[in-house]
């Protein structure tokens, strides 16, 4: 059984374009001896908006509105059921890391071991979906002491990589260079907002060539801003490959296709981020802009029940004009053909 331990409600996302070293990294940092690797985590992004709408579905009548009549405010709401998140990932380690469970399942166990012993207290844990990108405002307010990895590699292995890969065995995860490149600048261009908004306390780029090229030094690096102590083990999936492409030596991307400003803007970018430092102070303005972004992106989900419920009147009401005209034009004529179609026939004329 897992120790008992403090849960530290810190977690690590590694965020990126995809495609970049982030299931290989997050493997790496789940051989620490307090971090405990995670699988994917699609949907903590998307539920950061929901939790949000619900606050706002909480508070829209005021004084009698549950969580406004308790002055209730959206951070502690929002951080409340990120520590219930929190404490269900660390306590479910033993479930996670049970190999019969997994072979019950029908599931394939972890590429490395979660626990490389018992005493480990793996008091956090990391997660590398790349979606989480165009999140991280959302996550931070789930979970307000997280640590974010902007990992970077170059835009040219990306679109490489992207073209080559296969998720579900049959369809390409990008449709051509363009997309990829797009892809990329999309992921890529929200990471770096956010190292601007949060800073280096924060958020942590670090460089896929650095862990390729000297890889101590950068996991050094790396758990010292994690405020974790070096171990060595963190070392060891790196002499493994998975989750790979398996990009033919001589695949040519270059598609004629593509706009020729796209792959510019990708590389440019590419360039600055594998050539210059991170930016060394937060800026409050850039921070304002992605929470406004994300209260623009929450407000427009709690409008769609809305609309959602203003289009089935519309719907509603087209019908029964329809069944009006039907029966006008059944009076008129004498009647109409059994299999009668309204739109079907001007589909017919116009053919």
């Amino acid at each position: 059984m897992p120790p008992l331990v403090e849960r530290t409600n810190k977690p690590i996302f590694i965020v990126s374009s995809g495609r970049s070293g982030s299931t290989i990294l997050t493997w790496c940092l789940g051989q620490h001896p307090n971090i405990l690797p995670q699988e994917e985590s699609n949907w903590l992004g998307p539920f950061a908006i929901d939790v949000a709408i619900g606050y706002q579905r909480g508070t829209v009548r005021g004084e009698r509105g549950q969580l406004s009549a308790n002055f209730i405010e959206r951070e502690e709401f929002l951080s409340r059921f990120g520590q219930t998140i929190n404490h269900l990932i660390l306590g479910h380690r033993g479930q996670f890391e049970d190999r019969d469970l997994r072979r019950k399942a029908g599931w394939f166990p972890p590429p490395f071991n979660v626990s490389r012993s018992v005493d480990d207290p793996k008091s956090r844990w990391v997660d590398g979906t790349p979606e989480n990108s165009f999140y991280i405002y959302g996550l931070r307010r789930l979970f307000p002491q997280a640590l974010f990895i902007h990992l970077v590699r170059d835009v040219t292995d990306v679109v490489r990589s992207l073209l080559n890969f296969f998720p579900d065995g049959r369809n390409r995860l990008v449709a051509n260079e363009q997309t990829a490149y797009e892809y990329w600048l999309r992921k890529v261009n929200c990471c770096v907002e956010a190292e601007q908004a949060y800073g280096p306390e924060v958020i942590y780029r670090m460089r896929y060539s650095d862990i390729i090229d000297q890889p101590e030094t950068a996991m050094r690096s790396l758990l010292d801003f994690l405020g974790e102590p070096y171990a060595p083990e963190c070392l060891e999936p790196l002499a493994q490959r998975i989750n790979s492409a398996n990009v033919p030596v001589d695949f040519n991307p270059t598609d004629p296709a593509t706009d020729p400003t796209i792959v510019e803007r990708a590389r440019k970018l590419s360039d600055e981020l594998q050539k210059t430092s991170q930016q060394r102070q937060a800026s409050a303005s850039v921070a304002k802009k992605l929470e406004a972004e994300f209260n623009q992106r929450v407000q427009y989900f709690a409008n769609l029940e809305a609309k959602y419920s203003d289009a089935q009147q519309v719907v509603a009401k087209l019908q029964q004009e329809l069944e009006t005209l039907k029966g006008t034009a059944h009076d008129e004529e004498g009647g109409l053909p059994q299999q009668f179609h309204p739109f079907s026939s001007a589909k017919e004329l116009q053919g």
